[in-house]
């Protein structure tokens, strides 16, 4: 009975609970309309106590696959978050593959361009024009790209992951500010802060997509100082998201969204806390830990 309390109460399903009492109802009410005499002669028939017997077996067998049925879809969202963050981190690969492509296409055609420009210097200098070579250098200086390799913080996991949304949110439109003091070395291990970050960012990603009567942006802010992370990511948001009991519904499927549940549960094995609120359009995540 323990472990079957357990493993219904760990059914996070609303609309479920509000049938399940169909069955035991319906148990009990075949009884009583099949059996209207209810004399001590007839409950003590082996008829009767067989009946019984085998309505409890088939209402408990029910009751056992209903909970093998919960196992089974259990493990099913589990396998598909997996999935999900697998597709995350292989959009992460090809971002980053992407970026180190057109970087060495770069630096392969700044190798050519190169010789030909120490040529023209080299003849300004032998020249003795040297008005002209400061000219010449300050129109090649304008001519060369713009660095489009960021580097947000020390620590390379986290800025990888924050180069990938920000290339999204570069190609959705979406304004992207971030300032983030972490260090290379951090206090917690990588992938539980870049699992943090990342569903953050995410979701602002979403709400921010979803934005049209509105410019969209997102804001990163983040620090480490004296052992302690505080973290906060302010996103657009034009309808404020739907609260019940301290959990978020989310927009993609029936039930609660598992990314601001995800963080809460890894800010509290820190002792931390991770605070979420919607206010003027603008949804605030603060994290710390």
């Amino acid at each position: 009975m323990k472990n079957a309390r357990e493993r219904v109460f760990e059914v996070d399903s609303p609309a479920f609970w509000h049938k399940a009492w169909f069955l035991p109802f319906s148990g009990t009410f075949i009884v009583c309309v099949h059996n209207f005499d209810l004399s001590i002669d007839v409950v003590r028939t082996p008829r009767f106590i067989l009946t019984r017997i085998w309505l409890l077996l088939m209402t408990v067998l029910v009751y056992s696959i209903l909970l093998e049925a919960f196992d089974i879809i259990r493990q099913q969202t589990v396998l598909k978050e997996r999935a999900a963050q697998q597709e995350t981190l292989l959009a992460i690969q090809r971002t980053q593959y992407q970026q180190l492509s057109r970087h060495m296409e770069t630096v392969r055609q700044a190798r050519h361009d190169l010789r030909q420009h120490l040529n023209v210097i080299d003849h300004y200098l032998s020249s003795g024009k040297t008005e002209d070579l400061k000219s010449y250098i300050e129109q090649y200086r304008m001519t060369l790209p713009p660095d489009t390799g960021r580097t947000w913080c020390e620590n390379y996991a986290v800025n990888t992951i924050v180069c990938y949304y920000g290339e999204e949110a570069r190609k959705a439109g979406i304004d992207f500010s971030v300032r983030l003091e972490l260090p290379k070395q951090l206090s917690i291990n990588e992938p539980e802060l870049c699992s943090i970050l990342g569903n953050l960012l995410e979701n602002a990603l979403d709400a921010c997509r979803d934005c049209t009567d509105t410019a969209p942006f997102i804001r990163i802010r983040a620090r480490e100082e004296s052992g302690h992370i505080a973290l906060a990511v302010d996103n657009t948001c034009g309808s404020a998201p739907i609260e019940e009991n301290g959990q978020f519904r989310s927009t993609k499927h029936e039930g609660f969204g598992t990314g601001t549940a995800s963080v809460r549960a890894i800010a509290q094995r820190h002792q931390g806390v991770a605070e979420f609120r919607h206010e003027d359009g603008i949804f605030y995540a603060s994290v710390f830990i």
